[in-house]
């Protein structure tokens, strides 16, 4: 399969992977990446014989989330435009639903940290293995602005509101422990496990009878009724009118400072 730079995809069998390939920016989702990986997944939606995918970050960790070069790019520049903001943020929750989508089992394999936005890709997934060093964190307030992609409404819909307000309001990051404990993850394994135990649930998923596993995936989305596609479309215009606040610009530009000053100390991205 051809993809964009930025991951690498793999497919074997009825099992693709879908590996978040740029180590050397902590594989930071950029537009460009978001583009890639939603056109891939929808390719794997939209393709019979793949019953399965595995989502995975190469090098020290899953994601640290939104790419600290774009987002201070675009405040160098003066941030993108509302109309601008309110596309990138369909375009985030249109890939959150195709990972969430039915017809096809997804499996989130995390180490490290998983931050912002790639916690709304692995909160998107059926099934999330966490390596037993890893941390999930929501910093999105400490740039002022919430937190999208209907990444909320699922969160919620697994976390509760009090556990969602505690990790959005404080920005605190989650140990792999609580999250298993709060049901946020599937399983916690030792690092060096994550990938063959995210191999082995694909492989048991994509044995299944494909029908029985989409109904039953139907029925549970049902079930749960968190509604993630009605809010998507206030939810983008709320995130564009949040990054236009003066207090949000500031906010972020003092994130940005923070995060620089953690880099010089090779401490990466702050929690």
């Amino acid at each position: 399969m051809t993809t964009s730079t930025g991951i690498r995809v793999a497919i074997d069998g009825a099992v693709a992977t879908i590996t978040l390939a740029r180590p050397d920016r902590l594989n930071g989702l950029s537009r460009r990446v978001l583009a890639a990986l939603l056109e891939t997944v929808e390719h794997c939606v939209e393709t019979p014989e793949i019953r399965a995918l595995v989502l995975t970050g190469e090098g020290r960790m899953f994601s640290a989330g939104a790419d600290i070069d774009e987002v201070r790019h675009d405040a160098r520049s003066g941030g993108r435009s509302s109309d601008a903001v309110v596309d990138d943020a369909r375009l985030g929750a249109r890939l959150c639903a195709a990972l969430e989508s039915p017809e096809l089992v997804t499996i989130a394999a995390v180490h490290g940290r998983a931050v912002g936005g790639a916690v709304a890709l692995l909160v998107s997934c059926d099934l999330r293995v966490l390596a037993e060093d890893t941390l999930v964190s929501v910093p999105e307030l400490a740039m002022g602005v919430p937190l999208a992609w209907g990444a909320m409404e699922r969160l919620i819909r697994d976390l509760g509101p009090t556990a969602v307000r505690d990790l959005l309001l404080t920005g605190r990051s989650m140990r792999a422990d609580e999250a298993l404990s709060r049901g946020l993850a599937t399983a916690v394994v030792p690092s060096a496990e994550v990938m063959t135990h995210a191999r082995r649930l694909a492989d048991m998923s994509a044995a299944r009878p494909s029908f029985a596993v989409t109904a039953t995936l139907r029925r549970i989305l049902a079930l749960a009724d968190h509604s993630t596609a009605l809010g998507v479309d206030d939810e983008a215009v709320t995130l564009a009118r949040a990054v236009l606040e003066p207090d949000a610009v500031a906010a972020t530009q003092a994130y940005l400072t923070a995060v620089a000053d953690r880099g010089s100390r090779g401490t990466g991205q702050p929690a």
